[in-house]
């Protein structure tokens, strides 16, 4: 196992030797293999492979059209043109036991808008369960998942009150709520806080990072400063291609990418014409 792990990370694009071993050192929940996707004629990925640990935050950095969204709706399974191999807790998501449906149970996706239904605050939150699983301590449930996503105390005396009366903040950790009474093993977060107010987005941040600490995030942000705050992991992608990965103090304080540099400096970036260092 180990050995086949030392040789994908051998054939990675992310350029930063020293992570490419860190990476490989734990058997991974996430591999991509070579993902290439390609849609009206356009290469969207471009033969992306990187590894996720078992708990953490990895950032996915990058300017607009990078391919980062892609890359999450491929994982997910939204998006199944794609070319490759993507692998979670060591099963091809391509034969998932129980098909797509039940790859979404496991891997959870927050997007950058929140989506609440026309029901109220506390079926929004089992929505998503079965008929038994919403009957079986149904309350209990609520709670525990409010709580993770720092929202209980703010709704516990309204749950009957519509979602959609919420703020767009509290909507967004209603989303979140929703996601983890799945229980899923993996969060997927397409700027979850994009468009929300700092106090929103603070809250936000610290129950993701409390999550993080028993299951793997993968988090597209365009916030550098959120990456920062996040810690953890950061992968830089441009172009389709992840142009360097590493811990968030290799890539914020030591780029070694001309690109990375350039980015981080000016929030633009063009591989296909800068040359590397």
């Amino acid at each position: 196992m180990k050995q086949a792990e030392h040789a994908l990370m051998n054939q990675m694009n992310i350029g930063d030797s020293n992570m490419q071993h860190k990476l490989a050192a734990q058997s991974p929940y996430l591999r991509c293999e070579q993902l290439t996707l390609t849609l009206s004629n356009q290469h969207i990925l471009k033969g992306v492979s990187f590894c996720l640990p078992n708990t953490g935050i990895t950032s996915l950095i990058g300017p607009s059209g990078a391919g980062k969204s892609s890359l999450l709706r491929c994982i997910t399974g939204l998006n199944q043109t794609w070319q490759g191999k993507i692998v979670v807790q060591g099963q091809d998501v391509r034969h998932w036991q129980g098909g797509v449906d039940a790859l979404r149970q496991q891997v959870g996706l927050i997007a950058q808008k929140p989506s609440v239904f026309p029901v109220s605050i506390a079926d929004n939150v089992t929505f998503g369960l079965s008929r038994k699983e919403r009957q079986h301590h149904p309350h209990a449930i609520i709670q525990d998942c409010l709580e993770k996503a720092a929202l209980w105390d703010e709704v516990q005396h309204r749950l009957n009150d519509p979602a959609r009366s919420l703020s767009l903040g509290q909507q967004q950790r209603l989303c979140l709520a929703r996601a983890l009474a799945l229980k899923p093993s993996m969060l997927l977060l397409d700027e979850p806080t994009a468009s929300l107010d700092p106090r929103s987005k603070q809250l936000i941040e610290a129950s993701l990072q409390q999550l993080a600490t028993s299951m793997p995030m993968l988090c597209v942000t365009h916030d550098l400063e959120q990456s920062q705050r996040l810690q953890g992991q950061v992968i830089f992608m441009c172009d389709g291609k992840i142009i360097e990965a590493g811990t968030c103090q290799d890539i914020f304080k030591h780029p070694e990418r001309i690109e990375t540099r350039e980015f981080l400096r000016w929030s633009v970036c063009d591989c296909d014409t800068v040359v590397q260092a």
